[in-house]
C-alpha cells in the first residue's frame, strides 16, 4: 500500500530502524486503536497511521482510505508489526515508505519576526466556536472547570512574574534567576492538564515551543532553555501519544498547520502586502481539523507566548 502524506522526520525515522533491524529486542508492536488511526510503537517511537484527510503531523501516516478502509485492515493489538526491506508489515498488510505522494518538512525553522502574527492568531481563536484553553485568555473570570481553573491559576502567576521581570526595576542576578525558576516551573506544570488524548496543556505548550523555535532571537535565551528542560523533565506526567508530540516539539518538529501558519504570516512577501481572507479561512479550517479543542489550544499557547514571554 502506498502512502498519501507522511513527514521527513517518519521517513528518517523508518530508515534509522531499517539498519537496527537486526538489533536483538529491538520492540515493534501496535500500541493502540482507534476510528481514524493506529498508532504503532517502532522501538520507542510512536508513529500514527491515519485515515485520509486527517491532519498531519511528525507521526502521521497517511493512508488511502477511510474508516471502513482503516477498520478492513483487521489490525489488532497482537497483530505483528515488522520491517521488510522500505515496506513497515502490520498484521498481513504491507506499507511502502518509499511510496510516499507527499512527504512534507517538519522542521519549523527561524523566521523574521512578524507582530501581525498574533494578530492573526487572535482571529483564529475568536473566529473557531472551540472553548478549552481559548477561555483563559478570551475572558479573565476564572472558569468553572477544574482543569482550566488550575491553568488559570497558574498562568495568571506566571503573568505576574512576567510583569515583575519587565517593570524595568532592577533585580540582582539570583533574584532574576529565581524568578525565572518558578515560571519555567508553573508553566510546565500544566503539561498533562486536561483531558482527551492530547491534554490542552500539552497542546498549549506545543504553542509557546513553536515560537521559541520560529523566533529564537526575540525570547530569553535563559527561558528557552529552562522552560524546554523543564517540560522534558515533567513528560511523565501526560500519556504516551502526548508525549510524542511534546518529543517533537522539543526537537523543532510540529504538525503541517504549524507549519503552515508560520509561513504564511512570516515570509516577507506577505509581511510586505498582508495576508488574504482566504489563507485565514484555510489556516482556521486546518486548526479546526486538529482535535476537539488542540488546534485551538495550540493557537492559544502561541499568541499567549507572543503576549507575555517575549517581553521578558
Amino acid at each position: 500500500m502506498d502512502i498519501l502524506q507522511t513527514s521527513m522526520y517518519t521517513i528518517k525515522t523508518f530508515n534509522r530502524l531499517k539498519s537496527a533491524k537486526l538489533r536483538p529486542n529491538i520492540d515493534l508492536y501496535v500500541h493502540s486503536i482507534y476510528e481514524r488511526t493506529i498508532n504503532l510503537m517502532l522501538d520507542g517511537q510512536l508513529i500514527a497511521l491515519q485515515i485520509a484527510d486527517s491532519p498531519v503531523s511528525p507521526i502521521s501516516i497517511i493512508l488511502p482510505l477511510d474508516e471502513t478502509g482503516l477498520d478492513n485492515l483487521k489490525i489488532e493489538s497482537k497483530s505483528p508489526v515488522s520491517i521488510d526491506g522500505a515496506n513497515l508489515l502490520v498484521g498481513k498488510n504491507s506499507i511502502s515508505l518509499d511510496r510516499a505522494y507527499d512527504v512534507y518538512d517538519d522542521t519549523l525553522y527561524e523566521h523574521t519576526f512578524s507582530s501581525s502574527l498574533k494578530d492573526v492568531v487572535w482571529e483564529l481563536i475568536t473566529a473557531s466556536d472551540r472553548d478549552g484553553f481559548s477561555t483563559l485568555v478570551k475572558s479573565q473570570n476564572t472558569p468553572d472547570d477544574i482543569a482550566l481553573s488550575y491553568a488559570k491559576k497558574k498562568l495568571t502567576f506566571v503573568e505576574s512574574i512576567c510583569s515583575a521581570m519587565t517593570s524595568g526595576n532592577s533585580a540582582d542576578e539570583p533574584t532574576k534567576s529565581h524568578q525565572l525558576n518558578k515560571l519555567c516551573d508553573s508553566l510546565s506544570d500544566l503539561i498533562g492538564v486536561g483531558t482527551g488524548l492530547t491534554p490542552s496543556g500539552d497542546d498549549f505548550m506545543t504553542g509557546v515551543l513553536s515560537t521559541f523555535k520560529a523566533f529564537p532571537q526575540s525570547f530569553n535565551s535563559r527561558l528557552i532553555s529552562s522552560l524546554s528542560n523543564s517540560i522534558c523533565s515533567r513528560r511523565n506526567n501526560t500519556n504516551e501519544i502526548s508525549n510524542a508530540f511534546i518529543d517533537c516539539a522539543l526537537r523543532g518538529q510540529f504538525s503541517k498547520a504549524i507549519i503552515d501558519l508560520y509561513d504564511s504570516v512570516c515570509s516577507d512577501n506577505v509581511q510586505a502586502s498582508g495576508i488574504g481572507q482566504e489563507t485565514i479561512y484555510n489556516l482556521l479550517d486546518s486548526f479546526l481539523d486538529i482535535g476537539h479543542t488542540s488546534g485551538i489550544d495550540t493557537l492559544t499557547g502561541i499568541f499567549w507566548s507572543m503576549t507575555h514571554l517575549s517581553k521578558i
